[in-house]
């Protein structure tokens, strides 16, 4: 687990990366206290691959102190579908949604070589492949 602490000081936000189980349950609880005492802070959970009986037990109390959470993974969502938390976008929390530019993610699928729309490299540009109303 790697907890990475809010850069400025009050509330903020809480990178958590890895595996939120045991002692580190009970550190993220130590240092969520410690910082602001847990609470309005926001907690990104968008590397957190998996959550025990301890890590969800402090979520818990995390969000009864008013704390919200991130995630667009879909282990994070769960997470927070489960124990019923208060999950918000990223730019909600910094406060930073109007100004932040939209992008495009194109998706890239291999296929076979010889498919039609593919080139030599045999990737496709996936926006080909989207049904009409998807596109």
């Amino acid at each position: 687990m790697r907890i990475t602490l809010p850069t400025v000081p009050g509330p903020g936000v809480f990178i958590l990366e890895g595996r939120l189980t045991g002692l580190w349950a009970k550190e993220l609880l130590r240092v969520a206290r410690a910082v602001n005492q847990g609470y309005g802070n926001a907690f990104d959970l968008s590397e957190v691959f998996y959550v025990d009986s301890k890590g969800e037990e402090v979520l818990r109390w995390l969000s009864s102190r008013g704390a919200k959470f991130i995630t667009e993974s879909a282990y994070g969502k769960d997470v927070c579908n489960r124990l019923r938390l208060e999950r918000v976008e990223a730019c909600q929390v910094r406060r930073d949604c109007e100004e932040t530019p939209q992008t495009s993610h194109k998706l890239r699928i291999r296929q076979p070589a010889g498919a039609s729309g593919v080139g030599e490299s045999g990737v496709a540009d996936g926006d080909q492949h989207l049904p009409r109303l998807l596109q």
